[in-house]
């Protein structure tokens, strides 16, 4: 993946839009941010075990906890990429300047089953920085009655 997800089709985060884009009920991933310039920048990784459309219903009105650095086009990972200061310059928010940190829009993609969401989930954290760069505060858990592994275990990429 490279700054615009490849889950599909980038959709606004509202009931009426979940329920036209997600039409099934399957395992699957998603990706929730923002739209900087028509391109969907990423802040958090997930998935639903069982129910896609089920598991973004749940995210409607949620903040993203990157506001702190700053807004929607200022994801952690795109700012390095992008431009000369570095994650912790001063953001919008710590000047004054007041930004809505809900997450607007979202992208996803259907999985076969659980644990392909999981594999997807994980290689879509580590892609973009994992918690260091995203809002995900850990890891991809797995479901607890399983023995999953990240499919990027080693070294540079720990549980």
């Amino acid at each position: 993946m490279t700054a615009a997800v490849h889950l599909g089709a980038c959709h606004p985060l509202t009931d009426g839009d979940i329920d036209r884009a997600v039409t099934r009920t399957a395992p699957g991933n998603y990706a929730l941010g923002y739209l900087d310039g028509g391109v969907f920048v990423p802040f958090y990784m997930g998935r639903s075990d069982s129910d896609v459309n089920e598991g973004l219903h749940a995210w409607l009105g949620v903040d993203s906890s990157s506001s702190r650095y700053a807004p929607s086009a200022q994801a952690s990972w795109g700012v390095r990429a992008r431009f000369p200061f570095s994650r912790g310059t001063p953001a919008l928010r710590s000047v004054g300047i007041v930004v809505d940190a809900r997450y607007t829009h979202f992208e996803f993609r259907y999985a076969a089953t659980a644990e392909a969401a999981f594999e997807c989930e994980c290689k879509s954290y580590h892609e973009f920085g994992g918690s260091h760069c995203l809002d995900n505060a850990r890891h991809p858990a797995r479901p607890g009655n399983v023995s999953w592994t990240c499919p990027l275990s080693g070294p540079n990429h720990r549980q």
